[in-house]
């Protein structure tokens, strides 16, 4: 039964959120929460989009089986110095950049940059 109950306030929670996130206008709006976000909320969701997809699933299977507890050093160093000095070196330069270009996305800014319709998303525009 508690189980049940969970699901429900969690479903309860999106459709709420959901409610309150349909009163953004524009897809800038929708992409960039009207480019409000702070650069920690930023940093934390750069964090969890390339840890998930680089660390847990590409790095786990081929260092972890290689070298076991050790690999996780790698893991730690790509954490504290690579996210780090991707954000110093690269993160207020692209934030600017984006939006002089008025662009949302990264394939937009891509092609706009470079004037190349190869880099460009379609939709992204």
């Amino acid at each position: 039964m508690a189980k049940y109950i969970v699901l429900g306030a969690y479903v309860l929670v999106l459709v709420l959120i959901s409610a309150l996130a349909s009163r953004k206008k524009t897809s800038s709006d929708f992409l960039l929460a009207g480019r409000d976000v702070g650069p920690w909320l930023s940093a934390f969701a750069y964090g969890t989009g390339y840890f998930s997809a680089v660390i847990f699933i590409g790095y786990a299977g081929g260092n972890g089986w290689n070298y076991g507890l050790n690999a996780l050093w790698i893991g730690v160093g790509n954490a504290i110095i690579g996210s780090l000095f991707a954000w110093w070196l690269l993160g207020s330069r692209t934030r600017r950049l984006t939006h002089e270009m008025g662009v949302a996305t990264l394939p937009a800014f891509l092609g706009k940059r470079f004037d190349s319709k190869w880099l460009k998303s379609p939709r992204a525009c």
